[in-house]
């Protein structure tokens, strides 16, 4: 019996041993490292070349590339004595880098003003000056534009056919590249083609404007025509009278770069990717001012903003202003001191170089603009936005206070918001 025990005794161990040493099983392992995901970009650089009556016009056109991204405004041109035949040509050169992608041209008229009553301008039985309507000039409606894909030598030629011929100035949107447009498709044959602009691919948008009748007098291609001599278009301002006199305009001209992958429906006119964008600038602030939006000189801003919704989801950004210096975003509610009920959006601080950006997602508890506010109603039926220094708002009392507005104070520029607080 005790030989059988042991016996047993024996084999358990063996048994233990042999499990033992079944865990060694051939194998073999292979690592994958550093996996990543990385989103591409979409990066628009425009950049200009401006004449004006034939003439090289560097005083207002800027030919470094400049990223539409940063949300800088920028000037393609900045006419302030126009005479009837005065005319002028643009060529823009757009690039998208990295990927391709649709392109689009949105065009904003901000402002058509008939600034003052002058007795010619009467005498042709123009209105006599609303100065609180922004909207009530003539100069939009004779001011002729035509645009076209060019080659890039601000000339209109005989194998470029015009995308808008003979129109007046309005807001609208331009299909350059979309799932239907293709601008560039062949040069050689007019339009033809869809599609988006290939990424790294530089293009040419040329315009030209007219402040009279507007004619088009296509050159040779190829003939090595001079834009300061014949730039394919001709300008006859005969027929024009004084009621335009004194009459101003403003526009935003806005390129989009959508991305085309994943996209194939996209049409320009039926998108918007941020469809809310106000333009910040400082104004006239005279001893008499007329708040009239000073733009060329480096000083403004852009705010963002996604639209309806429970939270004022923005970004703000601003180049020009003093160093190192507070600012708020605010809703300015008239009348004076602003706070009718007046908001602060945000607040931010400048670089050493004067510039600006931030963004929030703020609740702010009321739309804008709320109907205690004196530009609820008629004419302006929206909500002023303003980007100020900090030390000159009362974030207690949502007061604009001391009142002492220089240049670098950013106001609408005579654009009014509306934004509906959906959970309020």
């Amino acid at each position: 019996m005790k030989k059988i025990i042991l016996s047993l005794s024996m084999i358990a161990v063996v048994a233990i041993a042999v499990a033992g040493a079944t865990g060694a099983f051939f194998s073999d392992t292979e690592t994958s490292t550093g996996n990543t995901f990385t989103a591409g970009a979409i990066d628009l650089g425009v950049d200009n070349t401006s004449y004006y009556n034939g003439v090289l016009n560097t005083g207002t056109s800027w030919q470094l590339d400049w990223n539409i991204s940063d949300e800088i405004p920028r000037q393609f041109f900045n006419f302030l004595d126009l005479k009837p035949g005065d005319w002028g040509e643009d060529t823009i050169s757009l690039h998208v880098n990295n990927n391709d992608s649709y392109l689009c041209a949105d065009v904003t008229l901000t402002s058509n003003d008939d600034k003052s009553s002058t007795e010619p301008e009467l005498a042709s039985l123009d209105a006599l000056d609303d100065v609180s309507n922004l909207m009530d000039g003539e100069l939009a409606s004779h001011l002729r534009f035509v645009w076209w894909a060019d080659d890039g030598d601000n000339v209109l030629e005989t194998n470029e056919t015009p995308i808008h011929n003979n129109v007046p100035l309005g807001t609208g949107s331009v299909a350059l590249a979309d799932s239907q447009t293709n601008v560039w498709g062949d040069l050689n044959g007019g339009l033809s083609g869809n599609g988006p602009l290939p990424g790294g691919v530089p293009r040419y948008i040329a315009k030209a404007w007219c402040f009279g009748d507007l004619t088009l007098a296509p050159v040779t291609a190829g003939a090595g025509q001079n834009p300061t001599v014949d730039g394919g278009v001709r300008c006859n301002g005969v027929n024009e009278t004084n009621v335009t006199q004194t009459d101003g305009v403003t526009l935003d001209i806005a390129f989009r770069a959508v991305q085309s992958r994943n996209n194939t429906g996209f049409v320009c006119g039926q998108s918007q990717p941020e469809p809310h964008r106000l333009v910040l600038e400082n104004e006239n602030m005279t001893t008499s001012p007329d708040w009239t939006p000073i733009t060329g000189d480096g000083i403004g801003g852009v705010l963002t903003w996604a639209g309806d919704g429970p939270t004022f989801s923005y970004s703000v950004s601003a180049s020009g202003l003093p160093a190192t210096t507070n600012y708020s975003l605010i809703y300015y509610a008239d009348p004076y001191p602003g706070n009718n009920p007046g908001k602060l959006i945000g607040t931010g601080t400048t670089d050493s170089g004067g510039n600006l950006a931030f963004s929030d997602n703020p609740d702010l508890g009321m739309d804008l603009p709320m109907p205690t506010d004196a530009n609820s109603g008629a004419p302006h039926n929206g909500a002023k936005i303003w980007l100020i220094p900090s030390a000159n708002y009362n974030v207690g009392t949502n007061s604009v206070t001391p009142w002492t507005p220089d240049n670098t104070w950013l106001f609408e520029g005579n654009v009014y918001i509306n934004y509906n607080d959906t959970n309020n």
